[in-house]
């Protein structure tokens, strides 16, 4: 049985903010890389624990779109639900507060 995906408000804003830096620069790119985003994101529906386990953070997975756009997510098993939780440049200096 599939996961259901739930895009978290903060992962919204992340992902907004990270599209229109880019879309300033070259517009194309930047909707590529939004929709590739939302894609992996859909595809954690399936076998959402193939990505790996953030170790300074229990219960949050990680995966990287690109060289630097890491999005961070959480399993809940129980309810059979992934709650995708931020996007973020991994061109900054530290990681997002979960």
């Amino acid at each position: 049985m599939d996961f259901k995906v739930i895009f978290k408000d903060t992962f919204v804003n992340d992902l907004e903010r990270l599209v229109r830096l880019i879309a300033a620069h070259n517009p194309t790119a930047a909707r590529k890389l939004g929709e590739r985003i939302i894609q992996n994101g859909e595809n954690l529906r399936f076998f959402p624990e193939r990505h790996p386990k953030v170790r300074q953070r229990p219960g949050v997975r990680r995966y990287i779109v690109g060289k630097y756009c890491k999005v961070f997510y959480r399993v809940q098993f129980e309810s059979r639900t992934v709650e995708v939780l931020r996007c973020w440049d991994g061109r900054r200096e530290s990681d997002p507060i979960l």
